[in-house]
């Protein structure tokens, strides 16, 4: 979901949301060309705005992000990264790689003194 691990060291910089999490749904809408990616949240890096909230009964946080359709996003396992920015109060979806894939791109450039900024994962 990403054209390149280094580009999204820039996203990472610039978005308006970073969350690490999990895929927990994904409902697809033809008729508007996008599709709902619903997050399972284990950490809630930046927002915006509050679009990614604590279930009060649960107490796990959740929440919408949007993306086109044309990106194919499916249901499957594992732990992203996600990025993007809010557009009318909405998430949209820039980049979603696997977090242990991002970590090593980010951990080597941070070596080399080569990200645009500097952001606590750990």
């Amino acid at each position: 979901m990403c054209p390149s691990l280094l580009l999204h060291n820039h996203l990472l910089s610039s978005s308006h949301l970073v969350v690490k999490g999990s895929i927990r749904n994904v409902s697809h809408d033809s008729e508007n060309h996008m599709s709902q990616v619903d997050v399972s949240v284990q950490k809630v890096y930046r927002q915006k705005n509050r679009i990614f909230q604590q279930d009060e009964a649960s107490g796990e946080w959740q929440g919408p992000v949007r993306t086109l359709l044309q990106c194919k996003v499916k249901k499957g396992g594992g732990v992203f990264l996600f990025t993007g920015n809010e557009h009318f109060g909405e998430a949209w979806l820039g980049c979603a790689p696997r977090f242990k894939d991002f970590l090593f791109v980010y951990r080597a450039a941070r070596e080399r003194a080569a990200n645009p900024c500097e952001f606590q994962l750990d």
